[in-house]
């Protein structure tokens, strides 16, 4: 009984240690700078050095010299597991930063970013949740049945879920390098490399009670508990390209392609031992890429003050490798539009929006993180200290659509639910 428990327990954790979702697809993250909040589109942008995460090809658009651009995000999540009308929360908020160099010299640049693209945030249902509640009520099923089968009277069967909690982490860090040619006044590409280097980590337990105790601890609490982690890198390619008309548009164009990413494992508590029959050891391996993305984006100067933008930004999921959880997903996407406005060389402002599809239904979401559709809104402003540094504030908050479904596990109605805000703060300073 007690390993039919933990194996259920181990299942739930592995699930947990998937990412939390901000702007981005299932795995990828796509919130990258001050800039991106304060607009939610950025694909086609050529003013400021985040763009060598977005728009790189587009940052021959910029004056000759070394930037610097540093972003700090401040993300508060409010994650709800509603079961049969009971709530399970966690509020654990993250802090996301980002760093952005560019060296541009006539036709040619090169550049580097240290930005968070994959996870980059914590979950702690303190109280439990859907996978923690469903394994309590396996739990107390499976022993109860056991107690039945050697005669023990009901009144001392296991009766409730004393104690359950969840908690997991992931951290997903990309460095990127990679250089730009300006062909024509019309064209410009670029090429980078990407270095992925991510760790995971899940802990959790649950507990289970009986009313009544049996001379002997026959129904003593069952506590089943499992704690471990996970890393990975690998490597992967950019290529941008931007297109440039006239004066007044701008396309960019960008592929990430597929980081292939091998999980090595690593124990730190199986309480009852069963961790290697699943398959989980020290020097285990587990798989789970990060998709590859199309970047799509169109900027229209209206006149000197006011800047239009659309952007599309395609996730591949069904292309990478998860081990079989592909074939229960579609390939997500991101459709957004923003207007920037300048009201003197000193002073711009902006406001975006950005639709999120995910391409995941809710019974195949993962109850600590669940990857719903949103809708996000974003705006700031971006002032000018003086020629040489320039500050970017904004604030925006990403509205989840509610899911909810019926287990076919335990025949609860689960529902989920989410919100996040979003505060960032940004510098950038050009050396010269």
């Amino acid at each position: 009984m007690r390993k039919r428990f933990v194996f259920l327990c181990v299942i739930s954790l592995i699930v947990a240690s998937a990412s939390p979702i901000f702007a981005g697809g299932i795995e990828n993250k796509t919130n990258w700078s001050a800039e991106y909040i304060r607009t939610f589109n950025r694909n086609a942008a050529t003013d400021s050095a985040d763009i060598v995460m977005y728009n790189p090809a587009g940052v021959t658009k910029m004056e000759d010299g070394f930037y610097g651009n540093f972003s700090a995000q401040y993300i508060n999540k409010d994650y709800t597991n509603r079961i049969n009308g009971t709530d399970y929360d966690s509020d654990e908020p993250s802090y996301i930063p980002g760093l952005f160099l560019l060296y541009k010299k006539d036709r040619w640049a090169g550049f580097f970013a240290l930005s968070n693209v994959l996870g980059g945030g914590k979950v702690d249902y303190e109280n439990g949740d859907a996978t923690t509640s469903a394994i309590g009520l396996g739990l107390i099923t499976n022993a109860n049945a056991l107690l039945a089968a050697n005669s023990v009277p009901a009144n001392f069967f296991y009766s409730s879920i004393s104690n359950q909690n969840l908690n997991a982490e992931q951290i997903g860090l990309g460095y990127t390098l990679g250089g730009t040619f300006k062909i024509n006044d019309m064209f410009s590409v670029s090429l980078a490399a990407m270095y992925v280097d991510t760790h995971k980590e899940a802990q959790g337990n649950v507990t289970i009670s009986a009313a009544n105790s049996l001379p002997g601890g026959a129904n003593d609490d069952v506590t089943a508990a499992v704690d471990y982690e996970e890393d990975a890198d690998g490597w992967g390619g950019v290529i941008g390209l931007d297109i440039s008309p006239n004066d007044q548009w701008n396309i960019g164009i960008r592929y990430n392609t597929k980081v292939n990413l091998d999980y090595d494992q690593t124990v730190n508590q199986d309480n009852l031992g069963i961790l290697p029959s699943l398959g989980i050891t020290n020097g285990g391996e587990s798989t789970r890429d990060l998709p590859a993305i199309l970047a799509l984006g169109v900027s229209y100067k209206v006149n000197d003050k006011v800047r239009l933008e659309t952007n599309l930004t395609y996730y591949f999921n069904e292309d990478a490798d998860w081990m079989g959880d592909e074939d229960l997903v579609d390939n997500g996407y991101d459709l957004g539009l923003a207007l920037e406005y300048t009201f003197n060389p000193k002073l711009k402002g902006s406001i975006g929006y950005l639709h999120t599809d995910t391409g995941i239904d809710a019974e195949n979401m993962l109850p600590e993180s669940p990857a719903l559709n949103a809708d996000t809104i974003g705006g700031g402003v971006a002032y000018a200290y003086s020629p040489a540094m320039i500050f970017n504030f904004a604030i925006g908050n990403s509205f989840y659509q509610s899911a909810s479904f019926v287990s076919s596990t335990t025949g609860s109605t689960i529902e989920y639910e989410k919100n996040n805000f979003f505060l960032a703060i940004g510098m950038q300073y050009k050396f010269f």
